[in-house]
């Protein structure tokens, strides 16, 4: 559906900030950083230079995350998003076992100027690298900044657009009720 590679090549300008110990998961793109490249093969758009931000998103001790979403822009504005993303819950392991490199989300929803079908099935995750331990943690396992790739999935629908029968119906039956209406009055 959509990916980005990730921007930055090194942890000194990161993505994502993952603090298990303020239970927090926060990420941005954005306000002159260049080099996200944001794909939207269903549809053929490649958008250079793309920004997103992230609502704040809780982590429990379990790393299991409350509900976020990432909004996509084009390069210099904050409106109209090419792609938001809103999940309900997610995934990241705070132990060091399981997918400690990903964040998954559940429950996704993918909404935004680029998706003109209809979706279902939608996912989403993306996979860290360049993590780097926060400033006063003992190790990653406190949390870490980090850079990222990202992927989505859904299966897309078509367009749904009635036939031209079922517009005429509806159209006669418009008409039928205003007529019924007038000749009451």
């Amino acid at each position: 559906m959509t990916t980005f590679e990730d921007p930055s090549k090194n942890s000194s300008n990161p993505l994502f900030t993952v603090d298990f110990l303020n239970n927090s998961l926060a990420g941005g793109w954005g306000f002159g950083k260049t080099g996200l490249t944001l794909e939207i093969p269903y549809n053929s758009n490649t958008f250079e230079n793309a920004w997103f931000d992230m609502t704040p998103v809780s982590i429990d001790i379990n790393g299991t995350t409350g509900p976020g979403t990432i909004r996509f822009f084009e390069a210099g504005t904050l409106i109209n998003p090419l792609l938001t993303i809103d999940f309900i819950s997610g995934s990241i392991s705070r132990f060091g076992f399981g997918a400690e490199n990903d964040f998954v989300a559940n429950n996704v929803t993918i909404t935004g100027s680029e998706i003109i079908n209809m979706l279902s099935d939608e996912q989403f995750a993306f996979s860290f690298a360049n993590k780097s331990k926060l400033l006063g943690a003992a190790g990653l396992a406190g949390g870490f900044t980090g850079t990222a790739a990202f992927t989505s999935s859904a299966v897309v629908g078509e367009i749904i657009v009635p036939e031209p029968a079922t517009i005429c119906l509806l159209g006669l039956g418009g008409w039928s009720l205003l007529r019924r209406k007038r000749s009451k009055a």
